[in-house]
């Protein structure tokens, strides 16, 4: 054992190595100002996510009733309502409702025409 031992002493001793300083020098710059770019790369990354969080958060409770109040200004505006638009039976004529119930039927749906039908003689008997 004390032979291997005085083997590996006298291979570190023999491999000395020559540094170059300023080769050194330079890589180890060259790594503290890559370390600080990763730095403020993080610290820019983290301030964004936190800015993005603070935004969100604070529409959270945010209210959509301005929303609605534009709409109802536009519904006075307009003298209509966009969403549901209420037509009065009594103004449109017979040719009309005799074509949209002949249209219904056409297209297989027999159980609609007879529910718009009733809807509309109902509509009709509550205005007279």
């Amino acid at each position: 054992m004390n032979k291997f031992e005085q083997n590996l002493i006298n291979i570190n001793s023999n491999n000395s190595t020559q540094t170059n300083p300023e080769e050194f020098l330079s890589k180890l710059h060259g790594r503290i100002q890559k370390s600080r770019q990763d730095r403020h790369t993080l610290l820019t990354g983290f301030m964004m996510i936190l800015m993005v969080g603070i935004l969100s958060y604070s529409q959270f409770g945010a209210t959509t009733d301005a929303e609605l109040y534009y709409a109802d200004e536009t519904e006075d505006i307009f003298e209509t309502d966009f969403w549901t638009v209420d037509i009065d039976s009594l103004e449109i004529d017979a040719s009309y409702t005799e074509d949209l119930a002949y249209f219904l039927l056409d297209e297989g749906d027999f159980w609609d025409t007879v529910d718009l039908l009733n809807e509309l003689t109902n509509e009709e008997e509550i205005t007279l």
